[in-house]
């Protein structure tokens, strides 16, 4: 509840305890309906996972420069790779974490690829997402987990919270598209999946401050879709572990996702270090 409470200051106790049941219950179902992968069809996944602009990741592939799709713990984000190889026909590389329990990861795993998707766990991602990308195929990543305290500051529901640059990185580094993907579970139990991708025409340079507002625009649009239906989001992810509390430590490095139009501001090189990418 502590998250929703600072995410949602203006809203009433009573509503953010409904939000909080929201997301408890779409977790839940969301793990039943990976369990079910098991007996799916593509043909029967086709009609539960319906793309609103599909041609916008058929194009983005098209460009032979590989494809990345950046979703979060949102609705249902393991049907959402499932969706794009049975509609689409484009496999996905799904970045995955490795389970402690080296059986359930299997398993999991085992669902995630019966279709014809990849999983690469993150300890290998690096040089494997390289690899792919530069081969032209799909990569699919849940962009919305914490980043350990020495990343980049982003602004998150109003906080500024360390996040992950490797999206950014390997987009403006490769030329590959960022394709934001998002699932709306509908009362049907179907599920609308939203496409957007990300604005990169005025990014042409590769430098750090243009990773940064690559990856402030993706963070903003994930923020969009929360505040839209925040019953959808994963509130009990501990995204804002690494963030300071409201003792009013300094906050001017961080990264606004403001509408202002104003370009965002380079945090300190102490916390973002050196963006590298080997050829």
């Amino acid at each position: 509840m502590d998250n929703l409470r600072k995410a949602f200051p203006e809203k009433a106790e009573r509503e953010l305890r409904e939000i909080a049941r929201g997301a408890f219950r779409n977790v839940g179902i969301t793990f039943f309906e990976l369990m079910w992968l098991s007996r799916m069809t593509s043909e029967r996944l086709r009609g539960l996972v319906r793309f609103d602009k599909p041609d916008v990741i058929t194009r983005s592939h098209a460009k032979g420069k590989g494809t990345l799709l950046l979703t979060a713990h949102f609705g249902n984000w393991e049907w959402l790779a499932q969706g794009v190889v049975a509609s689409l026909g484009l496999p996905v590389h799904i970045i995955v974490k490795t389970q402690a329990n080296l059986l359930v990861d299997r398993r999991i795993n085992e669902r995630r690829t019966r279709l014809g998707n990849k999983v690469v766990a993150t300890e290998a991602a690096l040089r494997e997402v390289l690899k792919q990308l530069r081969e032209g195929n799909v990569i699919g990543i849940v962009a919305d987990q914490a980043a350990p305290r020495e990343n980049a500051p982003v602004e998150f529901f109003g906080r500024p919270v360390p996040t992950h640059l490797g999206p950014a990185i390997f987009s403006l580094k490769i030329g590959a598209p960022l394709v934001a993907i998002f699932s709306l579970r509908q009362p049907d139990g179907n599920y609308d999946a939203q496409v957007l991708e990300i604005a990169t025409d005025d990014l042409r340079e590769f430098s750090e401050e243009n990773v940064i507002e690559l990856t402030r625009r993706h963070v903003k649009i994930t923020e969009e879709f929360i505040r839209k239906y925040p019953d959808h989001w994963m509130w009990m992810h501990k995204r804002w572990k690494h963030v300071a509390d409201d003792s009013g430590e300094d906050r001017s490095s961080t990264i606004s996702t403001s509408e202002s139009g104003e370009k965002a501001r380079t945090p300190p090189a102490s916390k973002t270090g050196t963006i590298k990418v080997s050829q």
